[in-house]
């Protein structure tokens, strides 16, 4: 039997919290676990009631929206995967392209959802409330039972294991090395290492690329395939923004049928999970609609898998900060196929679900600070190519 989706209500209206939760309860698999007016407030259920999901205002007095969207991302940083807590935005901003949606988006917002316009003065539309929660409310729930049924609750790190299909060089460098002075990325030469090198990422990802994507290009010309955990119109803006900073590679969301290879970045689109595939003897992109995994698509270990199939040890994936164990399965894959695995720690990530979960897992190679992970990958080259 599916658990009841436990949800905290924060928006400075009562009248619009009234409607909310007048609205919630025609669902009776949801219960309200608290209705406050303030961030503040919010932060002190969360330290003391069990929550899985927030509803959050943006505009709100004292502490703002933002503000409090960042620190209970740090409150999850604190938490084991299956007590983190998901947060909606659910505002009277206009769309989801203004610059304080996309901020809550890149600051690890499940997703965003305008309050509906009322038909009577001071009265919210109950029914429009209800139909613009669902979809919201069921994929949030969904992928709460796959991350129970995967058991991610645990953060208890075992060391790694010895797998007998990676080739021995060096494999059991997990914790990661203390940075030395004077550390450099510098470029790898000779015969590119990897057909390609995925990256999964979720809560914080968006400021995790900003700092690790120009790092990765500084070293290898492999073409780079992420997946970011953001819904349907965030992942064109993102890959817009990494262009910007790449500007000599060729940096989109991904489409169907390219050519993987040479110095691009493909983003996988919100809602669509990213792969790649053979054609005769080149290997292409190909997106799916196929079923959630981990509760998410794009997904990372649908990406990860992909590689690990068409790339065999050629491959080399990073899984990022984020909520959940997405990518841990298929980072299993890749290294099983002889590939490279890297994880961002724990300090460095917003939220250490997904890199613990595949350090838990058994499938991680070594894992490092997110300003170091480029260097990392570098070193691995080196000592694969003997350079």
């Amino acid at each position: 039997m599916a658990t009841d989706l436990r949800v905290l209500l924060v928006d400075d209206s009562r009248i619009f919290r009234g409607a909310l939760q007048s609205a919630l309860e025609e669902l009776d698999w949801v219960r309200v676990a608290g209705s406050v007016f303030s961030g503040e407030k919010a932060l002190a259920v969360l330290e003391t009631t069990p929550v899985d999901l927030v509803l959050l205002d943006l505009e709100m007095p004292g502490l703002s929206g933002l503000e409090t969207l960042k620190l209970i991302q740090r409150l999850n940083g604190s938490r084991p995967p299956l007590e983190q807590v998901g947060v909606l935005i659910v505002s009277s901003q206009p769309n989801a392209q203004t610059e304080a949606v996309k901020k809550a988006i890149s600051y690890g917002a499940f997703g965003f959802l305008a309050k509906p316009v009322s038909t009577i003065p001071g009265v919210p539309p109950k029914v429009a409330l209800l139909e613009g929660l669902l979809p919201f409310l069921e994929r949030y729930r969904n992928r709460l039972e796959r991350q129970k049924i995967g058991g991610t609750g645990s953060r208890t790190i075992p060391q790694p294991v010895r797998d007998p299909n990676t080739p021995a060089t060096g494999l059991q460098k997990v914790p990661s090395p203390t940075p030395s002075v004077g550390s450099e990325i510098r470029p790898v030469l000779g015969p590119r290492p990897f057909t390609a090198i995925g990256l999964g990422v979720s809560t914080g990802g968006p400021r995790a690329l900003t700092c690790l994507v120009p790092a990765i290009t500084k070293v290898v010309n492999s073409p780079i395939l992420i997946v970011q955990h953001m819904p349907a119109g965030f992942t064109a803006s993102l890959a817009e923004s990494l262009s910007k900073l790449v500007p000599d590679w060729s940096c989109t969301e991904a489409k169907p049928g390219e050519e993987v290879g040479g110095k691009m970045i493909r983003v996988a689109p919100g809602g669509r999970h990213l792969e790649v595939r053979r054609v005769g003897t080149k290997m292409v992109t190909e997106l799916t609609d196929g079923p959630l995994d981990c509760g998410c698509r794009p997904a990372a270990n649908v990406l990860f898998r992909s590689l690990a199939a068409q790339c065999g040890s050629r491959s080399a994936v990073m899984v990022l900060t984020g909520m959940g164990n997405d990518g841990a399965s298929g980072a299993l894959e890749i290294r099983k196929a002889g590939g490279l695995v890297l994880a961002q720690d724990e300090a460095s990530s917003v939220v250490w679900g997904m890199p613990g979960s595949a350090l838990s897992a058994g499938a991680v190679h070594e894992v490092a600070p997110l300003e170091r992970l480029a260097i990392v990958l570098a070193e691995w080259i080196r000592r694969r190519e003997g350079a």
